[in-house]
């Protein structure tokens, strides 16, 4: 069991001077990264500024260390440098100089560091063996009342659970709030809507009017799914809508797992510059079309942020997410598409692991505050109804999670692919074009249907009404 010993940032119930009887297993730490760690900042104070956000002096499991991130953080709170000399007379003023093991250990510490990169990557890693240590804190002390026959049941289950939860709030640094104190900055927030203009809407613009009028804009904390068949163009309408939010000054991030930049690159400039794609990529554009393509370059300076890794886990998409909303503050995630991502760890089933990768969409969407759009594809069942062939939430593929999980589900079909008419039908190109946009699911807003104009050759989407400039279009390509 374990014997408690508290200091005066213990939360962390497991340290280097705590005893546990686990079959004599040392308790899960990472000492060496602990020195890598306060080493980086004292080589460079820039990086103090990232580990702080991620752990406290409570997170290390060597106490010692503890202390000398508790001298830091005094030192920052003073607005006085870090660095080996104020450390150790901090610690002096402190009376934890000879605790720590003396100015040797600060000199061995200084002494075994050459670089302060990766030093979030450690501390990440710290906090995760200090997660580790409260949860075997939390199990240990439940198993030692369990044994305790005059112990009430309900009690140990209701502290454990309370523990757990604390573990867990720990994590999303959130906390519960009373209606009392915050029912007036809600009421000045919708007071401020009032006669607001689309530009002021409260969630991030898609671009797309109806869509927006129904949505009110994708809203922060939501996972937003967008949905549909192959070729039906998932891809394009998420660019599309990461296109259209960063040309109003948002700042998006767009995670591409089948793509490369130099084709999402290719396809923005196709539609930006209304230049067909085919044309770019085979260098056979005219002169005229060519001043259009270099006039686009200007607008498209914008804050899209392309990440194409191909193989990525969510553990790596949530800490690129995180990174670029500390970077950059960004205000959106787009992911193409879902079932590309890869769970942690082995799956019995496919459809297990699709769902771990659904809750932590969710789990980011709500982590960062901003909205997390992801394409999905949907299963064969479609195939085996009517003609149209209309998509609904039960042709997601491993459905039931994603389902749960997503606060916006969107389909987008186009009836062209399903029944192609005869060229020489005068509603050939009518159809070409047509694409319609269903919201199967809105947990916060109304159902709704709406058509948009898809401009294959720029892959393309439009709002309906609004003329686009059309060229002869070519052959059927996959977008």
């Amino acid at each position: 069991m374990i014997k408690k010993k508290k200091n005066e940032y213990t939360s962390s119930k497991i340290n280097e001077d705590s005893t546990i009887a686990l079959d004599g297993k040392t308790p899960p730490n990472a000492l060496e990264l602990e020195k890598q760690v306060l080493g980086a900042i004292l080589l460079d104070n820039q990086v103090y500024t990232d580990v702080v956000q991620m752990i406290t002096p409570s997170h290390f499991y060597r106490k010692a260390n503890g202390s000398i991130f508790y001298a830091m953080i005094s030192l920052d709170g003073k607005n006085e440098p870090i660095d080996t000399h104020t450390v150790i007379e901090e610690l002096r003023r402190m009376g934890k100089i000879d605790e720590i093991g003396g100015v040797e250990y600060i000199l061995e510490i200084t002494e075994s560091i050459s670089s302060s990169a990766n030093a979030k990557f450690h501390a990440r890693i710290i906090y995760e063996k200090y997660i580790l240590r409260d949860l075997i804190h939390i199990a240990s002390q439940m198993l030692e009342k369990s044994f305790d026959s005059s112990a009430e049941p309900f009690k140990i289950l209701s502290d454990a659970s309370k523990d757990i939860l604390d573990t867990s709030e720990s994590i999303s640094k959130k906390r519960v709030v009373s209606v009392e104190d915050s029912i007036m900055g809600v009421f000045e927030m919708l007071g401020s809507r009032r006669g607001a203009d689309k530009k002021n809407m409260p969630g991030v613009p898609t671009g797309y009017t109806l869509l927006d009028d129904l949505t009110l804009g994708f809203q922060k904390s939501e996972l937003i799914i967008v949905a549909g068949r192959p070729s039906h163009g998932k891809t394009a309408l998420t660019l599309n809508i990461a296109r259209n939010a960063a040309l109003q000054k948002y700042k998006i991030a767009f995670f591409s797992l089948e793509m490369t930049k130099n084709e999402i690159i290719t396809r923005l400039i196709s539609s930006e510059s209304r230049v067909d794609a085919q044309k770019l990529k085979s260098g056979k554009t005219s002169d005229e079309e060519w001043g259009r393509v270099f006039q686009a370059l200007d607008r498209l300076k914008i804050k899209l942020f392309i990440d194409d890794t191909s193989e990525m886990n969510v553990l790596e998409l949530r800490a690129k997410a995180r990174r670029l909303k500390h970077e950059s503050d960004i205000d959106m995630v787009v992911v193409d598409y879902l079932q590309l991502l890869k769970g942690e760890g082995a799956y019995e089933r496919r459809d297990l692991e699709v769902a771990h990768v659904s809750r932590s969409l969710k789990a980011l969407a709500k982590e960062l505050d901003i909205p997390v759009v992801a394409a999905a594809q949907l299963n064969r069942g479609i195939e085996q109804r009517g003609a149209e062939k209309k998509p609904q939430l039960s042709d997601l593929r491993e459905s039931g999670a994603i389902e749960q999980d997503a606060d916006v589900v969107l389909f987008i079909h186009r009836p062209f692919l399903i029944k192609r008419p005869d060229k020489n039908d005068p509603t050939y190109m009518e159809v070409l074009r047509k694409a319609e946009l269903s919201i199967g699911k809105q947990r916060n807003g109304p159902p709704g249907n709406l058509d948009l104009i898809f401009l294959q050759e720029y892959t393309r989407f439009e709002n309906e009404g609004k003329a686009p400039v059309i060229d002869i279009p070519q052959e059927d390509s996959p977008f």
